[in-house]
């Protein structure tokens, strides 16, 4: 169970606990080898990212698919700028271009731990 995503959720539902959510999250870290598709950092906690939020795409909660592998900075960063709740897959992608770039231009080297 990822514990520190359920305090960054602040319990708002019990998802964190059910099977299938485990087995989507699980699932979406493997198909991005471990690895934060936005940061490319590896070694770090990973929270599995759902493109179309939880709360308003219920048809898309387990579709692999709609998930992203995500280092926790890089996913507490996307809700800074976007809010909890009622997000979309093309906020997502406006994100990883902008921190892609952000990253690249700002001649950053981000290492493993």
């Amino acid at each position: 169970i990822d514990i520190l995503n359920m305090a960054f959720h602040k319990g708002s539902d019990d998802r964190f606990s059910d099977p299938h959510y485990q087995d989507w999250a699980v699932a979406v870290k493997s198909r991005d080898d471990y690895t934060c598709i936005v940061c490319n950092q590896r070694g770090v906690e990973l929270n599995s990212h759902h493109m179309n939020s939880w709360d308003a795409h219920p048809a898309d909660r387990f579709d692999i698919d709609n998930g992203a592998t995500l280092c926790r900075n890089c996913h507490e960063s996307f809700h800074k700028i976007y809010g909890l709740g009622k997000n979309t897959k093309y906020q997502f992608k406006e994100f990883q271009k902008f921190a892609k770039l952000i990253i690249k231009n700002a001649g950053l080297k981000i290492s493993n731990v």
